[in-house]
C-alpha cells in the first residue's frame, strides 16, 4: 500500500484480521459504527484487498466479529482508492439503538 491512503491507514487505521474460510489475512482499516444501528459498522480497506467475494468473508478486530453484506471497492478512473464495506456484528453484543 502506498500513497496517502496508505499512510492514513498506516497511522490511525485499526488492526483488523479478513477471514474467509481456513485462510486470513492481517491488514489496517478504518473501522466506525453505525449512528443508529450500532450492530453496523463501516469498514474502509486498503485497495490491495478487494472484498468482491462477501459469502464466508468476516472481518475480526478487538475480539468482535463481522459479517461482510455488502462491499464495493471506490474508483478514481481504473484505480481502486479503497474498498467500502457494510458490516454486520455477529457476535450478539450490539444493541440497536433507535433516535
Amino acid at each position: 500500500m502506498t500513497g496517502a491512503w496508505g499512510r492514513i491507514l498506516a497511522q490511525y487505521g485499526q488492526s483488523v484480521t479478513l477471514r474467509r474460510g481456513e485462510g486470513e489475512q492481517d491488514c489496517r482499516a478504518f473501522l466506525q459504527p453505525g449512528t443508529v444501528r450500532r450492530d453496523q459498522w463501516l469498514y474502509l480497506g486498503p485497495p490491495e484487498l478487494p472484498l468482491e467475494e462477501t459469502n464466508g468473508l468476516c472481518v475480526e478486530w478487538n475480539g468482535l466479529r463481522f459479517a461482510v453484506r455488502a462491499a464495493q471497492p471506490v474508483c478514481v478512473g481504473e484505480e481502486t482508492l479503497y474498498w467500502w464495506a457494510l458490516l454486520a456484528v455477529e457476535d450478539g453484543e450490539a444493541q440497536t439503538e433507535q433516535t
